[in-house]
C-alpha cells in the first residue's frame, strides 16, 4: 500500500505520456523531423519518469528502515537508566536523547545551559565546570580535550539524586570542523548509593541497637592509641538475666531489653564517647579524656537509671566494670581485658541481688497478669516451711522446698492472659498451652543457676501413678520437694477463688487430697499433711501425733 501511494505522484506525469503517445498514433500527422523527435522526447520522457519512481520506492523503504532504526535505537536509549545529552560551544543541550535526562532534571533540557543544569550547592565545583566547558572548545587536538575534561568530577548531585557523569567528545560532521561536540553519559546511582551506605552503616553497626559493633570497634581502636584522649577509660556493661527473658518471653521481647539498655548508655554518657554492642548481651563504652573520676560518675548514672527503670514490669539491669589509663604504658585492648574482669567480678557479687530483682519482677508480672495469684506463692511457702519441718528435712532441702513453694508458677508468666483469667473450662488445646508451663519454669531456674530447682520445678505436675506430665514420672522418680509442693499448692488453690472455679471449704480440700492419695499425690505425704492439716495450714500448736 505505502508503495502504491509513492506510484501516485507520477499520475499526472504518466497521465500526460499517454496522451502524447495517442497524439502521435493519429494517421493524419506527418512523420517529419519535428514529430520523430517528439516521440524522442516522450519515450525519454517514460524512461525518466520510471527511472525516477524507482528511486523514490527506494527511498520510502530506506526511510521507513531508518524511521524504525531510529525508533528501535530510541527506545533501547530510554530504557537504559542513562541519560545521553550533546552540547556545542555555545554551551546549550541541542538534544536529550533519552527520557532518562527529563527525569533526572526534572524537566525537559533542549536549549537549556548545561552549566546551568549542572549547578550544585558547591561554587567552587560550579565555576570550575563554567571555565572546563568552555575552554575545552577552544583545545585543538582530542588529547588536550579529554585532559582538560579528566579536571571534571564524575559524581556530583543533582537535586536530591547522586549522577555519575560520563564525558565524550564527538564529531557530528567528520568534514566539517566545527562539528566538535561534547556528549554527556548521565546515570543516576541514588539507589544504589542507599544500598552502599546501608551496606556500610550495617558493616559497622549493630541492627539492633544502631549503636557501633565490635567489627567497628576492633578497627579505630589501633587510631585511639594518641596522646590527646589520655586518659581514657572504659566501662564493659553486662544485661543481667537476659538468657532468662530470652527463654520466658522469647528473643523479640529480650530483644526491646537490649534497645532499652542501649538508651541508658546512650542517656548517661558524653556525646564524644564512643558506645558499641560488645557481644549478645555485652556492650564497649570508650571514654577519651575521662579519668577515673568521670569514669566512676558515669557509671553510676548508668546503675540510677537502670535502677528506676522498670520495662513492662521485667527489671533491667547491667553488671558494669570500669578501667582507666592515664598513659599509654599498656594498649587499649590491655584496658578492655581489666574492665571486663572487673564486670565479671561485679556480677557475680551482685548475682544474689540480681537474681531477687528478677524472681520479684516475674512474680509481680503473674500477679498482674491474674490476680488470684496474689498471695498465692506467700501461703504456699508459709505452709511448705512448716510441712518440711514435721519432715525434719535438713537445711539443704528445706531451703530448696522454700525456694519452689516461691516460684512454682514462675512458668506461667509467659502464658497469655486469657488462659489464666479464663471462667469457663479449657479446651484441649488451651490446655496444651498451659502444660507448658513446668517446662518454662524449668529454663527460668536454670538460667538463675538453680538446676535442682529446675527439676523440681519439672516434675511439679507429674503423679504418683505416673499420669502427670510431661514425663510421666511416678512414685520415688518424682522429687521429694516437687512431691511436697504439689500437695500444699493444691489445697492453696482449692480453698481460695479461681477464675474458673468457686473455692472449697478446710474439709471439703482435705477430703479432695485425700481422694487423691496414691494417685495423683504421694501417699504417705498426705497421711503426713492430713494428720497435721491445722498445724500446716493456720499455724496452730503441732499435735501429739505429730513425727518425731
Amino acid at each position: 500500500m505505502k508503495d502504491q501511494r509513492s506510484d501516485a505522484i507520477f499520475d499526472d506525469e504518466i497521465a500526460i505520456y499517454d496522451e502524447a503517445r495517442e497524439f502521435l498514433k493519429q494517421d493524419s500527422l506527418e512523420k517529419d523531423e519535428l514529430i520523430l523527435k517528439f516521440n524522442n522526447f516522450t519515450n525519454n520522457y517514460c524512461r525518466l519518469v520510471n527511472t525516477t519512481r524507482r528511486l523514490c520506492s527506494i527511498s520510502d523503504v530506506q526511510s521507513r528502515e531508518l524511521k524504525r532504526r531510529e525508533r528501535e535505537i530510541n527506545n533501547l536509549l530510554d530504557n537504559s537508566d542513562q541519560g545521553f545529552l550533546t552540547f556545542g560551544q555555545n554551551l546549550l543541550v541541542e538534544k536529550e536523547h533519552s527520557s532518562e535526562c527529563t527525569r533526572i532534571f526534572n524537566k525537559k533540557i533542549a536549549n537549556l545551559n548545561i552549566v546551568e543544569l549542572l549547578h550544585t550547592e558547591n561554587e567552587e565545583q560550579n565555576k570550575l565546570f563554567g571555565a572546563v566547558l568552555k575552554n575545552v572548545f577552544n583545545l585543538e587536538n582530542r588529547e588536550a580535550q579529554l585532559s582538560c575534561l579528566n579536571d571534571l568530577p564524575n559524581l556530583i548531585k543533582i537535586r536530591e539524586n547522586y549522577v555519575h557523569i560520563k564525558y565524550k567528545v564527538i564529531n557530528t560532521d567528520e568534514f566539517d570542523e566545527n562539528s566538535v561536540r561534547l556528549m554527556l553519559i548521565l546515570t543516576d546511582l541514588t539507589e544504589r548509593r542507599k544500598v552502599e551506605d546501608q551496606l556500610l552503616f550495617l558493616s559497622f553497626h549493630d541492627k539492633l541497637t544502631s549503636l557501633f559493633n565490635r567489627a567497628y570497634m576492633e578497627s579505630i581502636i589501633p587510631q585511639l592509641q594518641i596522646d590527646s584522649n589520655l586518659p581514657l577509660s572504659i566501662v564493659m556493661a553486662d544485661i543481667n538475666a537476659l538468657k532468662l527473658v530470652n527463654d520466658v518471653f522469647g528473643h523479640e521481647y529480650g530483644d526491646k531489653l537490649i534497645v532499652q539498655a542501649a538508651k541508658v548508655f546512650l542517656k548517661c554518657c558524653r556525646k564524644s564517647d564512643i558506645i558499641a554492642r560488645w557481644g549478645g548481651d555485652e556492650f564497649l563504652i570508650l571514654l577519651p579524656g575521662a579519668n577515673q573520676e568521670a569514669c566512676t560518675r558515669i557509671c553510676n548514672n548508668i546503675k540510677a537509671m537502670f535502677d528506676a527503670l522498670s520495662y513492662e514490669q521485667m527489671g533491667l539491669s547491667a553488671a558494669l566494670g570500669g578501667a582507666t589509663m592515664e598513659n599509654w604504658d599498656s594498649d587499649i585492648k590491655s584496658l578492655i581485658d581489666v574492665a571486663d574482669r572487673i564486670m565479671y567480678s561485679n556480677k557475680l557479687i551482685e548475682n544474689n541481688t540480681t537474681r531477687g530483682k528478677v524472681i520479684s519482677s516475674v512474680e509481680k508480672a503473674l500477679q498482674s497478669k491474674c490476680p488470684a495469684y496474689i498471695g498465692h506463692s506467700e501461703r504456699v511457702e508459709a505452709m511448705a516451711n512448716r510441712f518440711a519441718q514435721l519432715l525434719k528435712l535438713c537445711q539443704e532441702p528445706q531451703e530448696m522446698v522454700s525456694l519452689l513453694a516461691r516460684l512454682h508458677d514462675m512458668g506461667k508468666v509467659a502464658m497469655p492472659v486469657e488462659l489464666l483469667n479464663k471462667s469457663t473450662s479449657l479446651s484441649e488445646n488451651e490446655l496444651q498451652t498451659i502444660h507448658k508451663y513446668p517446662e518454662i519454669g524449668y529454663r527460668m531456674a536454670r538460667s538463675l543457676e538453680e538446676p535442682a530447682l529446675a527439676q523440681s520445678m519439672l516434675a511439679l505436675r507429674e503423679q504418683w501413678d505416673g499420669n502427670g506430665y510431661p514425663y510421666g514420672l511416678k512414685g520415688d522418680q518424682i522429687p521429694v520437694v516437687a512431691r511436697i509442693i504439689s500437695i500444699i499448692e493444691a489445697y492453696d488453690v482449692m480453698t481460695h477463688d479461681q477464675p474458673n472455679k468457686r473455692k472449697r471449704s478446710h474439709e471439703e480440700a482435705l477430703r479432695e487430697l485425700e481422694r487423691c492419695a496414691g494417685s495423683q499425690f504421694d501417699p504417705n505425704l498426705i497421711r503426713l499433711f492430713l494428720n497435721n492439716a491445722n498445724y500446716i495450714t493456720n499455724s496452730v500448736p503441732c499435735t501429739s501425733d505429730s513425727p518425731g
